[in-house]
Order: C-alpha cells, then sequence, then structure tokens
C-alpha cells in the first residue's frame, strides 16, 4: 500500500503508531494520524488554536518518543484510518504525484466529517481540508530566524545559572529569575523568530510569580506557545561571553538541560564560549552575557 507514499507521508504513519503508543491506544485511529501528521509538517495546521480544538493529540516529545519506539508493539489501524490510507492514493492521483503528508491529511478529513469540523472551528483553513487543494502537503517548509541577546550582572552570594545549569564559581548572575543569561537569549530569539515580543512581555520582572523561578521554566512554555502557532524549532546557535569561568566543560550538560526543555534533540543546539578580552564589564568579570540565533520552521 506505502510503494506511493512519500518519504514525510511515512514518517506521519510511524509517528502515529507512537503516538498510539503514548495514548495506549488499542488500534492506530484518526487522531493519532492527526498527530503523525502534525509532528512532520507542522505547516498543514497554521491558525489551528489547540486550546480551543476538543481534539487532544498525544504529545510527541522527544522523551515520549523515546520511551515509545522502545515499544515493539505491532498496533494495528482501525476501520476509519484504513479507509484513511486507503484513500490517500487516489487524492494523490488527482494531483498527479504520490502521496504526500498534505494528501494523508485531506484523506484523514475526508474519512471522519466530526473530526474535520472539530478542527475547521478550531481554525484548519478549508484549503487543507479540500481534496483538490491537498497539494498544499508538498509545499517547502516555511523557515524563520530570531536573534536573542542578553546581559546580567554578576555578584557574590549568588548561583551562576547558565543554560539550565548550575556552574561552579564564586559569584552568579543578579536578576529577578535566576538570572540566566543563555536561556533568557534563547527565549528572545524563538520569541522573535516567531513575532511574539519578548520575554519581558511574557515575563515581566514586575510579576512575583516569576522571582527566583528556574528559566528552564520560561523556556518549556515559549516552546508550548510556538507549538500552539505550529512552529517547531529547527536549530539553535548561541555564544556565551564571559571572562570566567571557563564555559566548555560546562557545554553537554547545558546542551541536554536545554534539548529537554525544549522538547528537541542536543544536536539542534550549538554552543559557543567567548572572552571580552578585559574589556568592558564582561572583561572586568562584572557580567554575563549571550546572542543567539534561534531558527524555527513550519
Amino acid at each position: 500500500m506505502f510503494e506511493s507514499f512519500d518519504e514525510e507521508a511515512r514518517r506521519c504513519i510511524f509517528m502515529a503508531r507512537l503516538a498510539a503508543v503514548t495514548d495506549k491506544a488499542k488500534n492506530i485511529g484518526l487522531s493519532q494520524l492527526v498527530a503523525g501528521i502534525r509532528k512532520e509538517n507542522p505547516g498543514l495546521f497554521r491558525g489551528v488554536d489547540w486550546q480551543k480544538s476538543p481534539l487532544k493529540l498525544a504529545r510527541l516529545t522527544p522523551e515520549n518518543l523515546h520511551h515509545a519506539s522502545q515499544a515493539n508493539a505491532d498496533i494495528p489501524l482501525d476501520a476509519k484510518a484504513k479507509r484513511a490510507l486507503a484513500a490517500a492514493p487516489e487524492i494523490a492521483k488527482k494531483s498527479g504525484g504520490r502521496v504526500t503528508s498534505g494528501h494523508l491529511l485531506a484523506a484523514v478529513l475526508s474519512a471522519d466529517a466530526k473530526l474535520r469540523k472539530q478542527l475547521q472551528k478550531a481554525g484548519l483553513s478549508k484549503e487543507s481540508t479540500e481534496t483538490k487543494t491537498a497539494r498544499a502537503g508538498t509545499r517547502p517548509a516555511v523557515s524563520r530566524s530570531g536573534i536573542g541577546y542578553d546581559l546580567h550582572r554578576l555578584a557574590e552570594k549568588r548561583k551562576l545559572m547558565i543554560g539550565g545549569i548550575e556552574v561552579p564559581f564564586d559569584k552568579g548572575t543578579v536578576g529577578h529569575s535566576d538570572g540566566d543569561v543563555l536561556c533568557h537569549a534563547i527565549c528572545d530569539a524563538l520569541l522573535g523568530a516567531a513575532s511574539m515580543g519578548d520575554i519581558g512581555t511574557h515575563f515581566p520582572d514586575t510579576d512575583e510569580k516569576w522571582r527566583g523561578v528556574s528559566s528552564l521554566v520560561f523556556l518549556r512554555q515559549v516552546r508550548q506557545y510556538l507549538e500552539r502557532k505550529n512552529w517547531k524549532i529547527a536549530h539553535i546557535d548561541a555564544v556565551v561571553v564571559a571572562e570566567r569561568p571557563k564555559l566548555g566543560p560546562h557545554f553537554p550538560n547545558m546542551r541536554t538541560a536545554l534539548a529537554k526543555a525544549l522538547g528537541i534533540s542536543i544536536e539542534q543546539i550549538n554552543l559557543k564560549a567567548k572572552t571580552h578580552e578585559g574589556l568592558g564589564e564582561i572583561g572586568r568579570g562584572e557580567a554575563v552575557g549571550a546572542h543567539v540565533i534561534a531558527t524555527i520552521e513550519s
């Protein structure tokens, strides 16, 4: 059956199986297929407010995918899912190509009117639900980049939190939260890429509930903001600027903590360290800074 499915459409079906494992479902149903399609091609769902949708999809985070992939469960398709997969090649024929994620979505929505109405009510465009425009699944991903910058003073009797971990040092960053300069710059870069303001807009230092909180909380929240707008994080490239201490040995642990909070792999995060050659407040050991470029896709 799957000879006519392109690589992305096949990955959608594989992700649907993992969604079924995550949901502890006996069968792969249409909701799991939607979860798989969303994971591989979130751009098809641009405009959907998942908070308004009664359809609750499996959260295919790296942790959930890892646990699900360890399960050797052979989960069958339910009747509606079988009909959708059988219909997808016929839909693809009308646009003269192989089955894409767009054709697969059109087939899923044609198999269940209730599901289609639920997603339309949540903001799914009619274009995505009409088989004649299922070619939308062949469109290249939309990519955006954002920049982030942050600077924090250093003071004694404070913890030095960078990249979600505590770095041993005789000084720490001063801030309303934990003062994690790298996490804050990443937040700004991601929010900027999605045109969603900045960290001060979402986590103001006038709000007591953010006092002393781990900045990994901010990253997890920003990730949820992106997911609601159907953006996925493609890559993070960051430079941390500090005269001391040496940060390179701590980068593996930072990447692990950041990747977990952002729901991405450590390979999608690159970290670099620079000094200020003794110049300015950073060079005098009075502050640390971070510059970040984040790329997101839909």
